[in-house]
């Protein structure tokens, strides 16, 4: 099976140098040239805990591919960040036929947008937890393992599926799972968290570690995740993250959910990537974050079931105004959202 990977950056590096060590046959597509020249020349370099290992890759640019490509595509992972889910994809349209399918490899709901493009039919989703960053052309940082996982969007086990499970076994930790949504919406609760570190400049870590925020920051994801539950998501636990320790509000066993952040701390203290890929958008890549793109979708149908997921959108906001240079990153931040959160759900 020939494999196409849209976006070669820390998941799309990552995932793509895996399996081509892996044995598959693929081709890594970047829009920045510099960063296609170092892998076809070097490969591409992975720095793990272990150390650094080169995989030699094949790689183009976007731009060449689609000039010179010949043969329709087979299997495509999506893997850009979700605000450019439908502009990286449409120049892509015209290789496919109807055996052609996309995987999302992404963060949020974005197979819903690609299935408005291709159809569901040729849409499976990707779940993705890989703590993955791109450090400069030709150099990923694999910064921790985490699960993956694929599925058919109507949650059908297929041959499709049973066939890309052999295909795809060059990959840490994949699952061929049946409920692919149930982690993508877990995530997305975990997603809320991880920007609220990002108004810090401390690790991701030590902000999870603050006693003082931890009820705060499971306020957060539980907006995200009634969300799901009233869409009647069956949330999944992955990597030391449990859904249900945040939501439902009302019954949340306090020392059950300290005990299990505390375990998920020493998991992020493991990993050689300390801050969130939002935070580093921001202070290293000088770029505006996917938060927007992930978490206003999940707004929006919160407000089909009258929720107005008001600490989220505060959480947008102050991410923005430090994306904007009109706020600094500090932990006065997070005390912005505490206040808010005492104000809203714990009169």
């Amino acid at each position: 099976m020939k494999i196409t990977v849209i976006g070669s950056g820390a998941i799309g590096g990552v995932v793509g140098a895996c399996l081509t060590r892996g044995g598959c046959d693929v081709m890594m597509l970047d829009v920045v040239p510099e960063h296609v020249k170092k892998m076809q020349e070097d490969g591409l370099v992975l720095v793990t805990p272990e150390g650094r290992e080169v995989i030699p890759v094949r790689a183009d640019t976007v731009d060449h591919f689609l000039k010179t490509a010949k043969e329709k595509l087979e299997c495509v992972l999506l893997c850009v960040k979700a605000q450019f889910t439908c502009s990286a994809l449409q120049p892509f349209l015209p290789l496919m036929d109807k055996d052609s399918f996309v995987i999302s490899v992404q963060n949020g709901l974005c197979e819903y947008e690609i299935a408005k493009l291709v159809g569901p039919e040729r849409t499976l989703c990707g779940f993705v937890n890989i703590f993955a960053d791109y450090l400069e052309p030709g150099i990923v940082n694999y910064g921790g393992k985490g699960a993956l996982a694929i599925g058919e969007m109507d949650g059908t086990i297929t041959p499709r599926l049973k066939s890309l499970e052999k295909e795809l076994k060059g990959l840490d930790r994949l699952e061929i799972s049946d409920n692919v949504f149930g982690y993508l919406w877990g995530k997305l609760g975990y997603a809320d968290i991880l920007t609220a570190t990002a108004l810090t400049n401390e690790t991701m870590a030590d902000v999870i570690d603050n006693t003082k925020y931890r009820v705060m920051l499971m306020d957060l994801a539980s907006e995200v995740l009634e969300v799901a539950v009233r869409k009647h998501v069956r949330l999944i636990p992955f990597d030391d993250w449990d859904p249900a320790d945040a939501y439902p509000r009302t019954n949340r066993n306090l020392d059950k959910m300290n005990r299990q952040l505390d375990i998920h701390v020493q998991r992020l203290r493991s990993y050689t990537k300390v801050h969130s890929g939002i935070w580093r958008d921001i202070a290293v890549r000088h770029r505006k974050t996917e938060m927007r793109a992930q978490l206003m979708p999940v707004v929006r149908m919160g407000g089909e079931f009258g929720l107005d997921l008001p600490l989220t959108r505060l959480n947008l906001d102050l991410l923005d105004e430090i994306q904007e240079g009109k706020r600094d990153f500090s932990m006065q931040n997070l005390d912005i959202l505490l206040e808010k959160d005492c104000e809203l759900y714990h009169k």
